[in-house]
């Protein structure tokens, strides 16, 4: 929804309608709720086993918004998605996607259903943290760093993170995978193939 509307109105445009046209905001993610929550029942009725909901309101360092604004705006719509998909299919699970950091959201986020965090960047999120205090509540899915670690790491390097996540955030609740795309030719070959071969030895 934070994405969405910043599009239709431009991103300074709708930060400024979060503080100083609210009404304005809130018709419009109004409008945005209303067709997440169908979209979301429509793929709940078709069992599928994991929502989605992809909102980026993390940066580096910090939000976009602060945690207040997001609660004010954002938590309640997501949780009217969220419930309404999990009438029709209970054991739904639900996957919040955001780039950079929302460790302050995080706890909200559970509150209101979600099962899953994506990508957990090691840059700018600390997956030991977040595990100690939320235990396997909420799974983990990425940890190694794609922006450090595959880019500019060597292949040792690479093994030892691998080892590290293993070894800290346990297997239950862990998708351990690099936190975002790797791409050629960005990401050597050599640090793929480290992972890999990591992955295996320690998993």
């Amino acid at each position: 929804m934070f994405e969405s509307a910043w599009r239709l109105r431009g991103l300074e445009a709708f930060l400024l309608d979060l503080v100083e046209r609210p009404d304005w905001a809130d018709y419009l993610l109004d409008r945005l709720t209303g067709l997440a929550r169908r979209s979301a029942q429509a793929l709940a009725a078709a069992a599928v086993d994991v929502l989605a909901l992809d909102d980026d309101v993390g940066m580096p360092g910090t939000m976009f918004i602060s945690p207040a604004l997001w609660r004010r705006f954002f938590k309640p719509r997501m949780a009217e998605i969220i419930n309404a998909a999990r009438d029709i299919k209970p054991d739904l699970r639900a996957l919040y996607h955001s780039d950079g950091t929302i460790e302050p959201i995080v706890g909200d986020l559970i509150e209101i259903g979600v099962n899953a965090l994506n990508p957990i960047q090691p840059e700018y999120m600390d997956a030991q943290k977040l595990r100690r205090r939320y235990g396997t509540r909420l799974a983990l899915w990425g940890t190694v760093g794609r922006q450090t670690t595959f880019s500019y790491g060597s292949p040792e390097e690479i093994q030892r993170e691998v080892k590290v996540r293993i070894e800290t955030l346990g297997r239950a609740g862990l998708v351990l995978c690099p936190a975002y795309d790797i791409d050629e030719p960005d990401i050597p070959w050599r640090n793929i193939s480290a992972f890999l071969e990591a992955v295996r030895k320690y998993g």
